[in-house]
Protein backbone atom coordinates (compact mmCIF):
# COMPACT_ATOMS: atom_id res chain seq x y z
CA UNK A 1 0.00 0.00 0.00
CA UNK A 2 2.78 2.15 0.80
CA UNK A 3 4.61 1.53 -2.25
CA UNK A 4 1.42 2.29 -4.16
CA UNK A 5 0.97 5.51 -2.27
CA UNK A 6 4.40 6.49 -3.50
CA UNK A 7 4.05 5.58 -6.73
CA UNK A 8 1.21 7.55 -6.99
CA UNK A 9 2.58 10.79 -5.64
CA UNK A 10 5.54 10.48 -8.24
CA UNK A 11 3.11 10.16 -11.21
CA UNK A 12 0.91 13.13 -9.75
CA UNK A 13 4.16 14.82 -9.17
CA UNK A 14 5.91 14.57 -12.15
CA UNK A 15 3.01 14.11 -14.21
CA UNK A 16 0.93 16.90 -14.30
CA UNK A 17 2.97 20.06 -15.22
CA UNK A 18 0.90 19.43 -18.69
CA UNK A 19 -2.41 19.49 -16.85
CA UNK A 20 -1.28 22.30 -14.57
CA UNK A 21 0.21 24.53 -17.87
CA UNK A 22 -2.87 24.20 -19.80
CA UNK A 23 -5.56 25.07 -16.88
CA UNK A 24 -3.13 28.49 -15.89
CA UNK A 25 -3.36 29.11 -19.99
CA UNK A 26 -7.14 29.05 -19.22
CA UNK A 27 -6.33 31.84 -16.63
CA UNK A 28 -6.22 35.61 -18.48
CA UNK A 29 -3.01 37.13 -17.37
CA UNK A 30 -4.18 40.39 -16.57
CA UNK A 31 -6.22 39.04 -14.11
CA UNK A 32 -5.16 39.60 -10.46
CA UNK A 33 -6.19 35.75 -10.25
CA UNK A 34 -3.54 35.05 -12.51
CA UNK A 35 -1.04 35.71 -9.52
CA UNK A 36 -2.47 33.83 -7.48
CA UNK A 37 -2.55 31.20 -9.93
CA UNK A 38 1.21 31.19 -9.96
CA UNK A 39 1.58 30.45 -6.33
CA UNK A 40 -0.96 28.11 -6.33
CA UNK A 41 1.26 26.12 -9.24
CA UNK A 42 3.84 27.04 -7.21
CA UNK A 43 3.03 24.77 -4.18
CA UNK A 44 1.13 22.24 -5.83
CA UNK A 45 4.74 21.79 -7.49
CA UNK A 46 6.43 21.91 -3.81
CA UNK A 47 4.29 19.69 -2.00
CA UNK A 48 5.49 16.39 -0.95
CA UNK A 49 5.10 14.61 1.80
CA UNK A 50 7.09 15.26 5.35
CA UNK A 51 8.22 11.93 6.43
CA UNK A 52 8.92 11.89 10.23
CA UNK A 53 11.25 9.91 11.90
CA UNK A 54 11.67 8.45 15.74
CA UNK A 55 15.23 7.90 16.33
CA UNK A 56 15.03 5.76 19.98
CA UNK A 57 18.39 7.08 21.55
CA UNK A 58 17.77 6.45 25.33
CA UNK A 59 20.79 6.90 28.00
CA UNK A 60 19.16 7.93 30.56
CA UNK A 61 15.34 8.79 31.79
CA UNK A 62 15.05 12.27 30.42
CA UNK A 63 15.65 10.64 26.59
CA UNK A 64 13.10 8.13 27.27
CA UNK A 65 10.81 11.00 28.18
CA UNK A 66 11.65 12.72 25.49
CA UNK A 67 11.17 10.24 23.19
CA UNK A 68 7.68 8.93 24.67
CA UNK A 69 6.22 12.60 24.00
CA UNK A 70 7.84 12.60 20.67
CA UNK A 71 5.38 9.74 20.40
CA UNK A 72 2.71 11.22 21.80
CA UNK A 73 3.15 14.33 19.15
CA UNK A 74 2.87 12.38 16.19
CA UNK A 75 -0.14 10.06 17.77
CA UNK A 76 -1.50 13.59 17.79
CA UNK A 77 -0.70 14.72 14.51
CA UNK A 78 -2.67 11.84 13.06
CA UNK A 79 -5.82 13.52 14.95
CA UNK A 80 -4.89 16.92 13.53
CA UNK A 81 -4.23 15.57 9.39
CA UNK A 82 -7.99 14.00 10.59
CA UNK A 83 -9.20 17.57 11.43
CA UNK A 84 -7.11 18.97 8.31
CA UNK A 85 -8.63 16.06 5.43
CA UNK A 86 -12.45 17.08 6.60
CA UNK A 87 -11.50 20.21 6.47
CA UNK A 88 -9.84 19.94 2.69
CA UNK A 89 -13.17 17.57 2.04
CA UNK A 90 -15.21 20.73 2.95
CA UNK A 91 -13.44 22.89 0.31
CA UNK A 92 -13.10 20.68 -2.32
CA UNK A 93 -17.01 20.30 -2.42
CA UNK A 94 -17.83 23.87 -2.43
CA UNK A 95 -15.58 24.72 -5.31
CA UNK A 96 -17.49 25.76 -8.97
CA UNK A 97 -15.88 24.49 -12.10
CA UNK A 98 -13.83 27.57 -13.20
CA UNK A 99 -9.86 27.67 -14.17
CA UNK A 100 -9.10 28.62 -10.73
CA UNK A 101 -11.21 26.33 -9.26
CA UNK A 102 -9.75 23.96 -10.63
CA UNK A 103 -6.54 24.77 -10.05
CA UNK A 104 -7.70 25.50 -6.38
CA UNK A 105 -9.16 21.55 -6.50
CA UNK A 106 -6.00 20.31 -7.69
CA UNK A 107 -3.80 21.78 -5.13
CA UNK A 108 -6.33 20.07 -2.41
CA UNK A 109 -6.42 16.92 -3.84
CA UNK A 110 -2.85 17.07 -3.97
CA UNK A 111 -2.71 18.17 -0.37
CA UNK A 112 -5.02 15.50 1.12
CA UNK A 113 -2.82 12.84 -0.77
CA UNK A 114 0.22 14.00 1.01
CA UNK A 115 -1.48 13.94 4.58
CA UNK A 116 -2.95 10.92 4.14
CA UNK A 117 0.78 9.25 3.29
CA UNK A 118 2.12 11.28 5.81
CA UNK A 119 -0.93 9.73 8.33
CA UNK A 120 -0.42 6.00 6.95
CA UNK A 121 3.31 6.49 7.38
CA UNK A 122 3.11 7.39 11.13
CA UNK A 123 -0.17 4.91 11.84
CA UNK A 124 2.20 2.24 10.40
CA UNK A 125 5.63 2.88 12.35
CA UNK A 126 3.97 3.96 15.67
CA UNK A 127 3.95 0.24 17.16
CA UNK A 128 7.23 -0.32 15.98
CA UNK A 129 8.74 2.97 18.10
CA UNK A 130 6.43 2.06 20.80
CA UNK A 131 8.39 -1.39 21.21
CA UNK A 132 11.56 -0.61 20.33
CA UNK A 133 11.31 2.51 23.31
CA UNK A 134 9.75 -0.06 25.33
CA UNK A 135 12.24 -2.58 25.43
CA UNK A 136 14.69 0.23 26.58
CA UNK A 137 12.19 0.44 30.09
CA UNK A 138 14.00 -1.76 32.07
CA UNK A 139 17.51 -0.76 31.01
CA UNK A 140 16.34 3.30 32.63
CA UNK A 141 16.62 4.31 36.18
CA UNK A 142 14.50 7.07 36.96
CA UNK A 143 14.46 8.91 39.81
CA UNK A 144 11.28 9.18 41.54
CA UNK A 145 12.44 11.14 44.78
CA UNK A 146 13.92 13.98 42.42
CA UNK A 147 10.33 13.69 40.53
CA UNK A 148 8.17 14.20 43.84
CA UNK A 149 10.10 17.13 45.08
CA UNK A 150 10.09 18.69 41.57
CA UNK A 151 6.03 18.07 41.48
CA UNK A 152 6.08 20.36 44.52
CA UNK A 153 7.80 22.92 43.31
CA UNK A 154 6.40 23.05 40.35
CA UNK A 155 2.88 23.36 41.63
CA UNK A 156 3.60 26.08 43.72
CA UNK A 157 5.08 27.63 40.86
CA UNK A 158 1.49 27.38 38.64
CA UNK A 159 -0.45 28.65 41.62
CA UNK A 160 1.31 31.62 41.42
CA UNK A 161 1.29 32.10 38.00
CA UNK A 162 -2.98 31.36 37.76
CA UNK A 163 -2.98 34.14 40.22
CA UNK A 164 -0.37 36.57 38.69
CA UNK A 165 -3.16 35.46 35.45
CA UNK A 166 -6.42 36.40 37.55
CA UNK A 167 -4.70 39.55 38.53
CA UNK A 168 -3.57 40.77 35.31
CA UNK A 169 -6.98 40.01 33.88
CA UNK A 170 -9.04 42.61 36.72
CA UNK A 171 -5.92 44.56 35.29
CA UNK A 172 -7.13 44.41 31.79
CA UNK A 173 -10.74 45.23 32.72
CA UNK A 174 -9.85 47.96 34.24
CA UNK A 175 -7.72 49.64 31.11
CA UNK A 176 -10.46 48.02 29.27
CA UNK A 177 -12.85 50.51 30.81
CA UNK A 178 -10.79 53.53 30.22
CA UNK A 179 -9.89 52.90 27.05
CA UNK A 180 -6.39 52.88 27.30
CA UNK A 181 -5.39 51.08 24.25
CA UNK A 182 -1.24 51.11 24.93
CA UNK A 183 -2.31 49.32 28.13
CA UNK A 184 -4.44 46.91 27.17
CA UNK A 185 -2.07 45.81 24.55
CA UNK A 186 0.75 45.57 27.13
CA UNK A 187 -1.73 43.96 29.66
CA UNK A 188 -2.66 41.38 26.72
CA UNK A 189 1.03 40.67 25.69
CA UNK A 190 1.87 40.10 29.54
CA UNK A 191 -1.23 37.73 29.77
CA UNK A 192 0.27 35.85 26.96
CA UNK A 193 3.70 35.51 28.34
CA UNK A 194 2.19 34.09 31.36
CA UNK A 195 -0.33 31.39 29.97
CA UNK A 196 3.17 30.19 27.52
CA UNK A 197 4.79 29.49 30.94
CA UNK A 198 1.64 27.53 32.64
CA UNK A 199 1.95 25.83 29.24
CA UNK A 200 5.69 24.86 29.99
CA UNK A 201 4.74 24.37 33.72
CA UNK A 202 2.34 22.36 32.74
CA UNK A 203 4.38 20.39 30.61
CA UNK A 204 7.23 19.69 33.49
CA UNK A 205 4.31 18.34 35.30
CA UNK A 206 3.32 15.70 32.97
CA UNK A 207 7.24 14.95 32.38
CA UNK A 208 7.74 14.28 36.28
CA UNK A 209 4.27 12.42 36.71
CA UNK A 210 6.01 9.71 33.63
CA UNK A 211 9.19 9.68 35.71
CA UNK A 212 6.38 8.23 38.49
CA UNK A 213 4.35 6.61 35.74
CA UNK A 214 7.60 4.58 34.18
CA UNK A 215 9.17 3.56 37.53
CA UNK A 216 6.13 1.59 38.72
CA UNK A 217 5.25 0.26 35.56
CA UNK A 218 9.08 -1.47 35.86
CA UNK A 219 8.02 -2.34 39.38
CA UNK A 220 4.46 -3.43 37.57
CA UNK A 221 2.88 -1.40 40.61
CA UNK A 222 -0.93 -0.94 40.44
CA UNK A 223 -0.66 2.44 41.47
CA UNK A 224 0.15 3.24 37.41
CA UNK A 225 -3.59 3.13 36.79
CA UNK A 226 -4.02 5.91 39.34
CA UNK A 227 -0.68 8.18 37.88
CA UNK A 228 -2.36 7.69 34.53
CA UNK A 229 -5.12 9.82 34.86
CA UNK A 230 -3.17 12.36 36.52
CA UNK A 231 -1.09 12.49 33.70
CA UNK A 232 -4.61 12.63 31.27
CA UNK A 233 -5.79 15.56 33.12
CA UNK A 234 -2.47 17.63 33.09
CA UNK A 235 -2.86 16.83 29.03
CA UNK A 236 -6.05 18.62 29.03
CA UNK A 237 -4.33 21.27 29.66
CA UNK A 238 -2.35 21.06 26.38
CA UNK A 239 -4.87 19.23 24.62
CA UNK A 240 -2.39 16.36 24.28
CA UNK A 241 -4.86 14.34 26.62
CA UNK A 242 -6.54 12.01 23.62
CA UNK A 243 -2.92 11.26 22.44
CA UNK A 244 -1.37 10.74 25.46
CA UNK A 245 -3.76 8.37 26.92
CA UNK A 246 -3.45 6.00 24.39
CA UNK A 247 0.24 5.73 24.31
CA UNK A 248 -0.11 5.33 28.09
CA UNK A 249 -2.16 2.58 27.69
CA UNK A 250 -0.35 0.88 24.86
CA UNK A 251 2.96 1.14 27.51
CA UNK A 252 0.52 -0.69 30.03
CA UNK A 253 -0.70 -3.48 27.70
CA UNK A 254 2.99 -4.43 26.84
CA UNK A 255 4.15 -4.50 30.17
CA UNK A 256 1.40 -6.13 31.67
CA UNK A 257 0.39 -7.86 29.02
CA UNK A 258 -2.58 -10.66 30.08
CA UNK A 259 -2.47 -9.07 33.58
CA UNK A 260 -3.83 -5.78 31.95
CA UNK A 261 -7.12 -6.38 31.64
CA UNK A 262 -7.88 -7.82 34.73
CA UNK A 263 -6.29 -4.52 36.26
CA UNK A 264 -7.50 -2.09 33.42
CA UNK A 265 -11.40 -3.71 34.31
CA UNK A 266 -10.91 -2.90 37.78
CA UNK A 267 -9.51 0.76 37.08
CA UNK A 268 -12.27 0.81 34.20
CA UNK A 269 -15.03 -0.17 37.14
CA UNK A 270 -13.49 2.86 39.06
CA UNK A 271 -13.63 5.46 36.43
CA UNK A 272 -17.61 4.68 35.98
CA UNK A 273 -18.21 4.57 39.57
CA UNK A 274 -16.55 8.07 39.70
CA UNK A 275 -18.12 9.34 36.96
CA UNK A 276 -21.35 8.03 38.48
CA UNK A 277 -20.88 9.51 41.44
CA UNK A 278 -20.26 13.12 39.83
CA UNK A 279 -23.55 12.55 37.35
CA UNK A 280 -25.81 12.17 40.74
CA UNK A 281 -24.18 15.40 42.10
CA UNK A 282 -24.30 17.53 39.26
CA UNK A 283 -26.48 20.38 39.97
CA UNK A 284 -29.67 20.67 37.38
CA UNK A 285 -31.32 23.59 39.11
CA UNK A 286 -31.58 25.84 42.00
CA UNK A 287 -34.61 26.37 44.39
CA UNK A 288 -34.34 29.23 46.85
CA UNK A 289 -30.09 28.98 46.54
CA UNK A 290 -30.32 25.98 47.02
CA UNK A 291 -28.61 23.36 44.16
CA UNK A 292 -30.73 20.43 43.54
CA UNK A 293 -29.07 17.18 42.22
CA UNK A 294 -29.99 13.76 40.26
CA UNK A 295 -29.34 11.94 43.79
CA UNK A 296 -31.58 14.71 45.77
CA UNK A 297 -34.49 14.07 43.40
CA UNK A 298 -33.86 10.38 43.92
CA UNK A 299 -34.04 10.92 47.85
CA UNK A 300 -36.97 12.84 47.62
CA UNK A 301 -39.14 10.33 45.15
CA UNK A 302 -37.23 7.19 46.81
CA UNK A 303 -39.39 9.11 50.82
CA UNK A 304 -42.40 9.67 48.88
CA UNK A 305 -42.67 6.49 47.61
CA UNK A 306 -41.72 4.81 51.26
CA UNK A 307 -44.34 6.91 53.09
CA UNK A 308 -46.94 5.75 49.99
CA UNK A 309 -45.88 1.84 50.65
CA UNK A 310 -46.41 2.82 54.42
CA UNK A 311 -49.21 4.23 54.20
CA UNK A 312 -51.04 1.56 51.74
CA UNK A 313 -49.84 -0.88 54.53
CA UNK A 314 -51.39 1.12 56.93
CA UNK A 315 -54.74 0.77 55.31
CA UNK A 316 -54.82 -3.14 55.09
CA UNK A 317 -53.48 -3.28 58.64
CA UNK A 318 -56.63 -0.76 59.63
CA UNK A 319 -59.10 -3.30 57.46
CA UNK A 320 -57.47 -6.14 58.84
CA UNK A 321 -58.02 -4.98 61.96
CA UNK A 322 -61.75 -4.14 61.98
CA UNK A 323 -63.01 -7.38 62.44
CA UNK A 324 -61.01 -8.19 65.15
CA UNK A 325 -61.77 -5.23 67.24
CA UNK A 326 -66.00 -4.70 65.82
CA UNK A 327 -65.20 -1.93 64.04
CA UNK A 328 -67.67 -0.87 61.90
CA UNK A 329 -66.77 -0.50 57.83
CA UNK A 330 -66.98 3.18 57.74
CA UNK A 331 -65.30 4.17 60.42
CA UNK A 332 -62.96 2.00 59.39
CA UNK A 333 -62.75 3.65 56.20
CA UNK A 334 -62.20 6.91 58.35
CA UNK A 335 -59.20 5.95 60.10
CA UNK A 336 -57.47 4.22 57.16
CA UNK A 337 -58.17 7.87 54.68
CA UNK A 338 -57.06 10.17 57.34
CA UNK A 339 -53.56 8.14 58.49
CA UNK A 340 -53.12 7.33 54.78
CA UNK A 341 -53.35 11.06 53.41
CA UNK A 342 -51.67 12.12 57.02
CA UNK A 343 -48.58 9.43 56.25
CA UNK A 344 -48.49 11.07 53.15
CA UNK A 345 -48.53 14.76 53.79
CA UNK A 346 -45.45 13.11 56.45
CA UNK A 347 -43.31 11.78 53.57
CA UNK A 348 -43.73 15.20 51.67
CA UNK A 349 -42.39 17.54 53.93
CA UNK A 350 -39.58 14.66 55.44
CA UNK A 351 -38.79 14.42 51.64
CA UNK A 352 -38.35 18.14 51.02
CA UNK A 353 -36.20 18.42 54.52
CA UNK A 354 -34.43 15.69 53.39
CA UNK A 355 -33.02 17.21 50.22
CA UNK A 356 -32.05 20.64 52.36
CA UNK A 357 -35.26 22.64 51.45
CA UNK A 358 -36.40 25.18 54.03
CA UNK A 359 -39.89 24.20 55.08
CA UNK A 360 -40.27 27.59 55.49
CA UNK A 361 -40.20 28.45 51.91
CA UNK A 362 -43.65 26.59 51.60
CA UNK A 363 -45.17 29.95 52.66
CA UNK A 364 -43.90 30.57 48.99
CA UNK A 365 -45.17 27.94 47.47
CA UNK A 366 -48.88 28.07 49.82
CA UNK A 367 -49.15 31.69 48.29
CA UNK A 368 -48.28 30.95 44.82
CA UNK A 369 -50.62 28.50 45.16
CA UNK A 370 -53.78 30.40 46.24
CA UNK A 371 -53.08 32.57 43.72
CA UNK A 372 -54.05 29.03 41.63
CA UNK A 373 -56.65 28.55 43.80
CA UNK A 374 -58.65 31.68 43.24
CA UNK A 375 -58.16 31.14 38.94
CA UNK A 376 -58.27 27.73 38.47
CA UNK A 377 -58.06 25.12 41.45
CA UNK A 378 -61.30 26.00 43.41
CA UNK A 379 -63.12 23.48 42.14
CA UNK A 380 -60.43 20.82 43.42
CA UNK A 381 -59.80 22.71 46.49
CA UNK A 382 -63.57 22.78 47.20
CA UNK A 383 -63.77 18.73 46.64
CA UNK A 384 -60.87 18.46 48.91
CA UNK A 385 -62.36 20.44 51.99
CA UNK A 386 -66.03 19.35 51.40
CA UNK A 387 -64.10 15.29 51.50
CA UNK A 388 -62.85 16.02 54.91
CA UNK A 389 -65.74 17.36 56.33
CA UNK A 390 -67.89 14.39 55.43
CA UNK A 391 -65.11 12.21 56.99
CA UNK A 392 -65.57 14.07 60.34
CA UNK A 393 -68.94 14.76 60.37
CA UNK A 394 -70.25 11.32 58.84
CA UNK A 395 -73.20 12.58 57.55
CA UNK A 396 -72.31 10.12 54.68
CA UNK A 397 -70.55 7.13 55.47
CA UNK A 398 -69.01 4.03 53.63
CA UNK A 399 -71.91 1.40 53.35
CA UNK A 400 -74.37 3.97 53.59
CA UNK A 401 -77.57 4.02 50.88
CA UNK A 402 -78.32 7.23 49.75
CA UNK A 403 -80.21 8.59 46.79
CA UNK A 404 -78.98 11.90 44.51
CA UNK A 405 -81.77 12.52 42.54
CA UNK A 406 -84.15 10.25 41.08
CA UNK A 407 -82.32 8.38 38.90
CA UNK A 408 -79.28 8.05 40.92
CA UNK A 409 -78.93 6.32 43.54
CA UNK A 410 -76.64 3.51 45.19
CA UNK A 411 -74.50 1.96 48.20
CA UNK A 412 -71.20 4.52 48.87
CA UNK A 413 -67.62 2.22 48.68
CA UNK A 414 -65.35 4.90 48.94
CA UNK A 415 -64.77 8.26 50.27
CA UNK A 416 -61.70 9.62 49.16
CA UNK A 417 -60.23 13.28 49.71
CA UNK A 418 -61.79 14.72 46.11
CA UNK A 419 -64.15 12.44 45.28
CA UNK A 420 -66.90 9.85 46.55
CA UNK A 421 -67.55 6.61 45.03
CA UNK A 422 -71.37 5.13 44.81
CA UNK A 423 -72.23 1.86 43.19
CA UNK A 424 -75.85 1.15 41.92
CA UNK A 425 -77.91 -1.98 42.05
CA UNK A 426 -76.81 -2.09 38.45
CA UNK A 427 -73.48 -2.61 39.53
CA UNK A 428 -71.93 0.34 38.27
CA UNK A 429 -69.73 2.43 39.96
CA UNK A 430 -70.16 6.37 40.08
CA UNK A 431 -67.72 8.64 40.68
CA UNK A 432 -69.31 11.80 42.16
CA UNK A 433 -67.45 15.29 43.29
CA UNK A 434 -67.29 15.31 47.32
CA UNK A 435 -68.64 18.94 46.79
CA UNK A 436 -72.02 17.73 45.44
CA UNK A 437 -72.92 16.09 48.50
CA UNK A 438 -72.20 19.55 50.52
CA UNK A 439 -73.61 21.94 48.55
CA UNK A 440 -76.98 19.94 47.44
CA UNK A 441 -79.96 17.60 49.24
CA UNK A 442 -79.02 14.13 49.49
CA UNK A 443 -81.23 11.16 51.15
CA UNK A 444 -79.55 9.45 53.30
CA UNK A 445 -81.43 6.00 53.40
CA UNK A 446 -79.36 4.34 56.04
CA UNK A 447 -77.64 7.11 58.30
CA UNK A 448 -78.17 5.55 61.54
CA UNK A 449 -80.08 2.25 60.79
CA UNK A 450 -80.93 -0.04 57.37
CA UNK A 451 -84.52 0.28 58.41
CA UNK A 452 -86.57 2.05 55.56
CA UNK A 453 -90.79 2.60 55.72
CA UNK A 454 -91.51 2.13 52.13
CA UNK A 455 -94.88 3.37 50.98
CA UNK A 456 -96.88 1.06 48.82
CA UNK A 457 -99.63 2.49 46.75
CA UNK A 458 -102.69 0.40 45.46
CA UNK A 459 -106.74 1.26 45.02
CA UNK A 460 -109.93 -0.15 45.17
CA UNK A 461 -113.36 0.73 43.42
CA UNK A 462 -115.99 2.62 44.87
CA UNK A 463 -118.67 0.78 46.91
CA UNK A 464 -115.47 -1.63 48.71
CA UNK A 465 -115.66 -2.90 52.27
CA UNK A 466 -112.40 -0.66 53.00
CA UNK A 467 -112.79 -2.33 56.97
CA UNK A 468 -112.93 -6.35 54.89
CA UNK A 469 -110.24 -5.48 52.42
CA UNK A 470 -107.99 -3.64 55.31
CA UNK A 471 -108.38 -6.73 57.75
CA UNK A 472 -107.61 -9.32 54.74
CA UNK A 473 -104.50 -7.65 53.26
CA UNK A 474 -103.22 -7.33 56.89
CA UNK A 475 -103.91 -11.04 57.78
CA UNK A 476 -102.15 -12.12 54.70
CA UNK A 477 -99.32 -10.06 55.02
CA UNK A 478 -97.96 -11.68 57.89
CA UNK A 479 -98.66 -15.05 56.69
CA UNK A 480 -96.68 -14.34 53.52
CA UNK A 481 -92.89 -14.45 53.27
CA UNK A 482 -92.34 -10.79 51.63
CA UNK A 483 -89.46 -9.29 53.83
CA UNK A 484 -90.34 -6.83 55.82
CA UNK A 485 -89.60 -6.23 59.74
CA UNK A 486 -92.34 -8.38 62.26
CA UNK A 487 -92.32 -6.85 65.27
CA UNK A 488 -94.79 -6.41 68.10
CA UNK A 489 -93.75 -3.11 68.46
CA UNK A 490 -96.59 -0.57 67.10
CA UNK A 491 -94.19 1.97 65.42
CA UNK A 492 -93.13 -0.98 63.34
CA UNK A 493 -96.46 -3.00 62.54
CA UNK A 494 -97.60 -2.62 58.75
CA UNK A 495 -100.52 -0.18 58.21
CA UNK A 496 -103.12 0.33 55.27
CA UNK A 497 -103.71 4.21 55.37
CA UNK A 498 -107.10 5.55 53.31
CA UNK A 499 -105.31 8.44 51.66
CA UNK A 500 -107.89 9.96 49.48
CA UNK A 501 -110.83 9.40 47.05
CA UNK A 502 -109.67 9.69 43.81
CA UNK A 503 -111.99 10.08 40.30
CA UNK A 504 -111.59 6.78 39.70
CA UNK A 505 -110.66 4.56 42.52
CA UNK A 506 -110.24 4.70 46.41
CA UNK A 507 -106.62 5.27 46.75
CA UNK A 508 -104.80 3.72 49.74
CA UNK A 509 -101.29 2.97 51.19
CA UNK A 510 -99.55 0.03 52.45
CA UNK A 511 -96.74 1.45 55.19
CA UNK A 512 -94.22 -1.27 55.72
CA UNK A 513 -90.94 -1.77 57.36
CA UNK A 514 -88.05 -3.36 55.53
CA UNK A 515 -84.14 -3.34 56.74
CA UNK A 516 -81.00 -5.27 55.50
CA UNK A 517 -80.53 -6.00 51.58
CA UNK A 518 -84.17 -5.14 50.76
CA UNK A 519 -83.92 -1.83 52.22
CA UNK A 520 -81.33 -0.86 49.32
CA UNK A 521 -83.38 -2.40 46.35
CA UNK A 522 -86.63 -0.27 46.81
CA UNK A 523 -87.54 -0.92 43.42
CA UNK A 524 -87.86 -4.69 43.84
CA UNK A 525 -88.92 -4.38 47.05
CA UNK A 526 -91.84 -2.39 46.38
CA UNK A 527 -92.29 -4.53 43.56
CA UNK A 528 -92.49 -7.86 45.79
CA UNK A 529 -95.41 -6.02 47.91
CA UNK A 530 -97.74 -4.43 44.61
CA UNK A 531 -97.56 -8.42 43.29
CA UNK A 532 -98.57 -9.81 46.94
CA UNK A 533 -101.42 -7.07 47.02
CA UNK A 534 -102.97 -7.30 43.46
CA UNK A 535 -103.33 -11.04 43.74
CA UNK A 536 -104.89 -11.21 47.21
CA UNK A 537 -107.27 -8.38 45.57
CA UNK A 538 -108.24 -10.67 42.75
CA UNK A 539 -108.04 -13.87 44.97
CA UNK A 540 -110.88 -12.32 47.48
CA UNK A 541 -112.99 -10.75 44.43
CA UNK A 542 -112.13 -7.14 45.37
CA UNK A 543 -112.40 -4.97 42.41
CA UNK A 544 -109.34 -3.37 41.46
CA UNK A 545 -110.72 0.32 39.19
CA UNK A 546 -109.53 1.75 36.23
CA UNK A 547 -109.86 5.39 35.18
CA UNK A 548 -113.25 5.74 32.92
CA UNK A 549 -115.66 8.24 32.03
CA UNK A 550 -119.47 8.46 31.17
CA UNK A 551 -120.82 10.23 28.83
CA UNK A 552 -124.59 11.44 28.84
CA UNK A 553 -126.25 12.15 25.50
CA UNK A 554 -129.39 14.27 25.83
CA UNK A 555 -132.36 14.07 22.85
CA UNK A 556 -132.47 17.59 21.43
CA UNK A 557 -136.31 16.70 20.29
CA UNK A 558 -137.23 15.71 23.18
CA UNK A 559 -136.19 18.80 24.63
CA UNK A 560 -137.94 20.85 22.53
CA UNK A 561 -141.47 19.40 22.53
CA UNK A 562 -141.22 19.87 26.14
CA UNK A 563 -141.01 23.62 25.39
Amino acid sequence: MRIVSFIFLFVFLFGSDNNLTKILNKIDKNSPDYSYALILVKKINNLKPNIIKCECDVKNSNDFINNFLKIVNLRDKTFQIDNKLKELNKKIEVLNNTPLSDLEKIYYQKLEDVLKTQKEFINKNLPIWERELFDKLNLVNFNTQKAKTNILKLKNKLDILKREFEKLNIELQKWILLNNTTQINSIQNLIEKNVDKQKQVYMELIKNNLVLFFDGLTKKEKKVFDLDKKIVELAKKLSLDRAIEIEIKNFEKLEFKNKYLLYSSKQEVENVFDKFINMINYPLFKINKKEITPLDLFIFLLILFFGWFVGKYYKKLIYSLRKKYDINYSTATLLANMGYYFILTLAFLIALKSIGLDLSSLAIVAGALSVGIGFGLQNIVSNFVSGIIMMFEKSIKVGDYIQIDQTTRGEVVDISMRSTVIKTNDNINLIIPNQTFIQNQVINWTMNDDIVRFRVPFGVAYGTDIDKMEKILLEELQKSNLPFIRSKNENLIPRIVFIEMGNSSLNFELFVWVNGKFARMPRRTRSKFLKFIYKKLNEYGFEIPFPQNDIHFRNELEVKLKK
